[in-house]
C-alpha cells in the first residue's frame, strides 16, 4: 500500500514525540501538547494533534498554522525569514507574508522531495529548536531533505 510523505512523516514524528514530552524544556508551555501540520506538493493539507488539552492544542494549532502557511508561502524556514527581511535581504512583498503577520517562532521547516517539490512543515508546541529538530529527523528517516537556511 503507497503511504504519502506526510503519512510516513506523521508517523516518525509521532514515535519520536515522547522522547521530546520527556525533556522538562520542551513540555514547560504547553504541557505535551502540541500539532504537527504539513501542506504536501498536491496541495492536500494535514495534521496531527498531541496531549490532552483542547485549549492547548487549540493555541499550537493556530500557532502552527501560522507557521505552516508562512513556509508554503515562502519557502523559508519560520525566524530565518524574518531575519533576511530585516537584515534587507529579503523583500517580503515579493511572497505575499507582510509585516506584522509574520510568525518569527522557529518550527515551520521547509521540506524537499527526491524530485525537488517543497512540502511545507511545521510543529508547535515543544521549544522552537525542538520543534524544528523532530521534523527534520523525522525528514531524514523518510527519505526527505530539508530546504538550507542560507
Amino acid at each position: 500500500m503507497f503511504q504519502s510523505y506526510f503519512e510516513k512523516l506523521t508517523a516518525e514524528v509521532i514515535r519520536l514525540a515522547p522522547e521530546y514530552i520527556k525533556n522538562p524544556e520542551d513540555i514547560q508551555w504547553n504541557k505535551g501538547n502540541g500539532v504537527f501540520l504539513c501542506i504536501e506538493s498536491d496541495g492536500a493539507i494535514r495534521g496531527h494533534i498531541f496531549g490532552d488539552n483542547q485549549d492547548i492544542q487549540h493555541k499550537c494549532y493556530e500557532i502552527g498554522v501560522r507557521k505552516l502557511l508562512q513556509v508554503w508561502r515562502t519557502g523559508y524556514h519560520t525566524g530565518h525569514f524574518e531575519q533576511l527581511v530585516y537584515a534587507g535581504k529579503l523583500d517580503e512583498g515579493k511572497f505575499g507574508v507582510q509585516k506584522p503577520t509574520f510568525i518569527g517562532w522557529e518550527g515551520g521547516v521547509p521540506l524537499l522531495t527526491p524530485d525537488k517539490k517543497l512540502i511545507a512543515a511545521a510543529f508547535s508546541g515543544f521549544s522552537g529548536t525542538s520543534d524544528i529538530a523532530i521534523i527534520e529527523r523525522a525528514a531524514v528517516l523518510v527519505g526527505l531533505s530539508t530546504v538550507k537556511r542560507a
